[in-house]
């Protein structure tokens, strides 16, 4: 393999994305045929995104006419950097997929949505199809498509960025291209703005300069400037390495959330699986695990073999006068015989919680287990990382409760209940009967209520109304039999947005909200999510795909997943017929798999799953 000559420049994407990501991209040795293809749903996400875009440049193309290029993507990165220099030197106000000439120095190349002339220099604006406001806050400086310049911005009242990661890094991405456009001597710098982003409102939103986010509360500009140092240095240790394989990597992989959709996950995870990687318990950040990790605690083994006592207690306390650290410090300075009650003075919850963990001397507290004196109360929800890494020990799945306490909460006539919804819309509601007793003119097996014409509002609360006025009457004719009704979902809260949103349209048949909440609140409504939690532990996400397998249950479809099912109703209501048919089947299979898996589920809460291992029962 031909080895790279030159060190590297790097794009806006590098100061945003995993850190492994980036080595591996640059090593010689990790060829693209170990990443793994990307998922329908994966690309659905990235077609939507283009779609996006593609539009509102359109809208400006319309918009603007000579005032607005759009440089051609097909020319190659050459060609189109010239066509950006041009168009820069010329001060077109609007360059579009703006292929800025490569800074060399400072390392850096890249491709702007959208440029805007200022008057002083050049902002960069990103095209993004995630929202980024929230209701609350002071304002939001926005301005029109029709006039996306600074000068002619408003401010939207009593908006706000939305918490979370997204408009920070959205604003890293502008300060990419922001510093790109300083090295060209192009960047206006003398506004109060880094630059914008059209998010998926259609609106053009400002960020300031001095806007902080992140962690460590930093300026975007600050911290992508810290970040893309160090970026830097990966690249050059990474490129040292490809000229010398005796050389250390840089990085070791470790599990966090963007490992869902990169495309060397599999790669990661078969190095993290093997090596019982303590990452891989999939709830935890960098910081607490570089505090693990210090304490010695490296593999989900060490993790599960925790005085999970002493850990629960640094969590109560953490919400008391004085934490499990504090009271560390104070042990530390008292003499080993001495009672905890005085260490600790007048704090009556400290003392109490100390007691119930039957530690009465500075020695019972001091000669506990090391890494769990070191680590709790010091990691966040470090109770449930030990319950998870003690239910893979266990073999992947424990009971939190005895077994004869288990509540499948079973009735004579049971509902199992799934909806299939595009663009918040409901468009399928599911359900398959049970009967444990037999009910004179009740048939077992599945229902569909579904529309694949045009999904109105008034097209979706008919299909709910039919669904609403079969599952009432079915309710009505158990209970005039003397005999028990549960309907059940998987995570209420989204069948109960989609039934509270057609009731909220109205019509025949359709329940008031009083109606809706009487039943939600009922014992016939059963959220098994909610029943599951309570009873059982797993090493992972307690999802209807993980628990239902769990109980031997499989669906038919090799992709079963909610965001691969909206490419497939996209198929089912479009334009070729024999396409359209063959995904409407699918989609109706994958419903009644989710109502079968429910039921299957529910079954083995109330039969296998009672000879599950015990949690307390576990001891390392």
């Amino acid at each position: 393999m031909a080895r790279r000559s030159s060190l590297p420049l790097l794009d806006a994407y590098a100061s945003i994305r995993c850190e492994v990501r980036l080595q591996h991209l640059l090593d010689d040795e990790i060829v693209l045929e170990v990443q793994r293809d990307t998922t329908g749903a994966e690309q659905r996400r990235i077609d939507a995104g283009r779609h996006h875009e593609d539009e509102v440049l359109a809208a400006l193309a319309a918009q603007h006419g000579e005032s607005f290029v759009l440089i051609n993507q097909s020319l190659g990165r050459q060609l189109a950097q010239e066509a950006t220099q041009a168009a820069l030197d010329a001060r077109v106000p609007l360059i579009a997929q703006a292929w800025l000439p490569a800074d060399e120095e400072g390392r850096r190349r890249g491709r702007a949505d959208l440029l805007v002339w200022t008057g002083a220099g050049y902002l960069p604006v990103e095209v993004k199809l995630h929202l980024l406001t929230t209701e609350g806050g002071k304002g939001i400086d926005s301005s029109p498509l029709s006039a996306p310049y600074p000068s002619q911005r408003t401010l939207l009242e009593g908006l706000r960025f939305r918490k979370g990661t997204a408009w920070f890094n959205d604003a890293l991405q502008l300060a990419h291209y922001y510093r790109m456009l300083q090295s060209l001597g192009l960047a206006a710098e003398e506004e109060a703005f880094l630059g914008g982003v059209i998010d998926g409102s259609g609106r053009l939103l400002w960020i300031e300069h001095d806007l902080v986010g992140g962690k460590a509360r930093r300026t975007p500009v600050a911290e992508y400037d810290l970040r893309f140092g160090e970026r830097l240095a990966l690249a050059d240790a990474t490129q040292a390495r490809n000229e010398d394989r005796t050389l250390p990597r840089p990085l070791d992989p470790w599990w966090h959330k963007e490992c869902e959709n990169c495309p060397f996950s599999d790669l990661c995870e078969g190095e993290l699986e093997e090596r019982d990687d303590v990452s891989l318990v999939r709830w935890s950040n960098a910081e607490d695990l570089a505090v693990m990790r210090s304490a010695g605690v490296q593999t989900r083994a060490d993790l599960a073999k925790l005085d999970l006592q002493l850990v629960d207690l640094g969590e109560s306390l953490s919400t008391l006068s004085r934490s499990l650290p504090g009271v560390l410090e104070l042990a530390r300075e008292a003499a080993p015989e001495a009672a905890l009650d005085e260490v600790v003075g007048r704090r009556m919850g400290v003392r109490r919680h100390l007691e119930l963990a039957d530690l009465e001397t500075v020695n019972d507290l001091l000669g506990r287990d090391l890494p769990s004196l070191t680590l709790a109360g010091r990691v966040r929800d470090l109770g449930r990382l030990v319950r998870r890494a003690r239910a893979l020990q266990a073999g992947g799945v424990v009971l939190q409760i005895p077994a004869e306490d288990i509540d499948a909460a079973r009735a004579d006539v049971e509902i199992d209940v799934d909806m299939e919804s595009y663009e918040h819309a409901t468009y399928l509601w599911g359900a398959w009967v049970t009967c444990r007793t037999p009910v004179p003119g009740i048939e077992e097996g599945y229902r569909a209520f579904v529309t694949f014409e045009d999904l109105s509002e008034d097209a979706e609360a008919a299909i709910f109304a039919d669904f609403w006025s079969w599952l009432s009457a079915l309710r009505a004719q158990v209970r005039a039999a003397g005999l028990s009704f549960r309907a059940y979902c998987f995570w209420r809260s989204a069948e109960e947005t989609q039934m509270r949103r057609a009731a909220a349209i109205g019509g025949e048949r359709i329940p008031t909200q009083r109606e809706l909440e009487r039943f939600f609140s009922s014992g016939d409504w059963v959220d098994l999510h909610e029943l599951v939690k309570n009873q059982l532990l797993t090493e992972g996400p307690l999802g209807l795909k993980v628990l239902a397998t769990r109980a031997g249950f499989s669906w038919r479809d090799e992709d079963p997943s909610g965001e691969a099912s909206i490419g497939w109703y996209e198929a089912a209501v479009g334009d070729d017929a024999e396409h359209a048919e063959s995904n409407r089947r699918r989609l109706l299979a994958y419903n009644e798999d989710d109502v079968l898996a429910t039921r299957a589920l529910r079954i083995w809460l109330d039969t296998d799953a009672r000879r599950l291992p015990q949690l307390e029962a576990y001891d390392q």
